[in-house]
């Protein structure tokens, strides 16, 4: 089998090598130990698995210290639950992110050098989860994660209360499929009426504790999909640094008003360390004395967006102008997300979600619902030019260029993300209407994306993110709603590893 490595880990310092074909020829014969999938098959692998506390642990931070040996499996974990509490309550993580929604911030340092960090990590990853297959969420992530979004089709055949026990095979609708059976067994029409409840294992009942779950760390800084840490070739520190989200209504959904707190006894991190043969790791070593690799990184900017009015009336908030950094950078993809301040603890995805313009198809208008159908309207401008000749401001624009910024088609009916038919069923999930608004699925997965294709330096302006909400709801009840628009921005950096000193910086 054949392998090739970097031309910059391929090139030794003249005090290393000569320039004799034989040197260079033992050069290119060492494999790319950092670089997933380079590796020969039949090249001998030893795991070595530790089990680390955290150096600091509390109810808001923890911080882990890796050991400078081995070489860093991208797949370590750290797992964590919430604690025992005498308060009443069950609960679950929310659907979209699952265990990810304890996580506020997290951060990757060499020494003092920050190597990758990402602010509001839990709403960054309501995104990035849209990308994982039902089937995935269904029978891995509901296990080892808490994510749970997976769909199937909600027949009317079984409803004892109004069906008779006679058999229909009609289905009007799509609902979420946990691999649990939905209890019919209720009064209403047979296409209205179901609760589907949660496996025991995925709820966080309190008098229990919470499920035990595991986050990657290749989810927490995603470079390390791509590349893993040659920790033994690094002199300096190497620690994770995470900062948990509040324990009022941030942490789980179903129980909203009540805190959860972690259980920081449970705070521990199963960090592999890969190990080849002695003489490839040395030779490694020699060869890449002096190693630069490239890597994304993300950058966030939020700012709060307004609506007012009676509640469910349409609310334009006219044409914002955003500056979302960049400046001086290379940038490749700039992501949108709008998320309702007030629905947290109560909601299925709790606050980790992207709302859309609200639409109302009422076939008989009235003065309370009236039918329209409301838009986003968006563009991109960098370098003084914008990246779209006319503005988006169709919602099957929007996901096509979701799929084309991220090379796949996210796992979402039209329902849930623009809002668009009336496909998702009415049946509850834990007690909560699937299609309902604000805490249901619909309208909760209108994520946006760019792709920023010119391959070139932003310059001292940035970026600026140009967008108008038309028919932006008060959801509340009240007179007004505020949401958060956070805008991520995906950057290029460069690390380099000298002499085991590690060095970052913009690329």
């Amino acid at each position: 089998m054949s392998y090739s490595t970097s031309q910059d880990q391929n090139t030794m310092s003249d005090e290393l090598t000569s320039n004799t074909p034989a040197m260079m020829n033992q050069a290119s014969s060492v494999p790319d130990l950092v670089k997933i999938g380079a590796i020969p098959t039949n090249t001998a692998i030893e795991v070595d698995s530790d089990i680390l506390d955290p150096v600091v642990r509390s109810d808001t931070f923890c911080r882990f210290q890796l050991q400078n040996k081995g070489i860093l499996h991208s797949h370590s974990k750290i797992s964590v639950r919430l604690a025992n509490s005498a308060a009443d309550g069950d609960a679950f993580f929310p659907l979209g992110v699952g265990v990810h929604s304890l996580i506020d911030r997290c951060r990757l340092l060499i020494g003092t050098q920050t190597i990758s960090e990402i602010d509001d990590y839990n709403h960054y990853m309501g995104y990035k989860s849209l990308f994982m297959s039902g089937e995935h969420q269904k029978e891995r992530e509901s296990v080892t994660s808490g994510r749970c979004i997976n769909h199937g089709v909600y027949y009317n055949d079984g409803d004892n209360a109004s069906n008779g026990g006679i058999s229909d095979t009609s289905a009007s609708f799509i609902g979420l499929d946990i691999g649990t059976e939905v209890d019919r067994n209720v009064s209403g029409a047979p296409s209205s009426s179901g609760n589907l409840e949660l496996k025991p294992y995925m709820k966080t009942n309190k008098n229990l504790g919470g499920p035990e779950y595991q986050i990657a760390i290749a989810d927490l800084f995603p470079f390390l999909y791509t590349n893993q840490l040659p920790l033994y070739m690094i002199k300096e520190p190497v620690t994770i640094e995470i900062t948990f989200s509040a324990a009022l209504d941030k942490r789980v959904s179903g129980n909203a008003g009540t805190s959860y707190s972690i259980d920081t006894t449970s705070l521990q991190m199963v960090a592999d360390y890969q190990y080849f043969p002695q003489e490839i790791m040395e030779q490694y070593a020699a060869a890449n004395s002096d190693m630069t690799f490239t890597y994304v990184d993300y950058r966030m900017a939020k700012r709060t967006v307004s609506s007012s009015g009676a509640a469910g009336a349409e609310e334009a908030t006219g044409t914002t102008i955003m500056n979302v950094g960049g400046a001086g950078r290379i940038c490749s993809k700039v992501i949108g997300m709008l998320s309702r301040d007030s629905e947290s603890g109560g909601g299925i995805t709790n606050n980790y979600h992207s709302y859309g313009p609200r639409r109302n198809y009422d076939t008989a208008p009235s003065a309370s619902a009236a039918t329209f159908n409301g838009s986003f309207i968006a563009n991109i401008k960098y370098n003084n030019e914008f990246l779209y000749p006319v503005d988006l401001d169709n919602s099957a624009r929007y996901f096509y260029q979701v799929t084309q910024a991220e090379g796949m088609v996210p796992f979402v009916t039209r329902d849930e993300y623009s809002f668009q038919g009336d496909s998702m069923t009415p049946f509850t999930f834990e007690g909560i209407a699937q299609n309902a608004t604000p805490h249901g699925l619909p309208n909760h997965f209108f994520y946006n994306a760019y792709h920023l294709n010119r391959n070139e330096r932003v310059n001292s302006r940035g970026i600026e993110y140009y967008f108008n909400y038309d028919a932006l709801a008060t959801l509340g009840g009240g007179t007004s709603d505020s949401y958060t628009l956070r805008v991520y921005t995906e950057v290029l950096k460069t690390a380099s590893i000298s002499n085991g000193m590690v060095s970052t910086s913009l690329a």
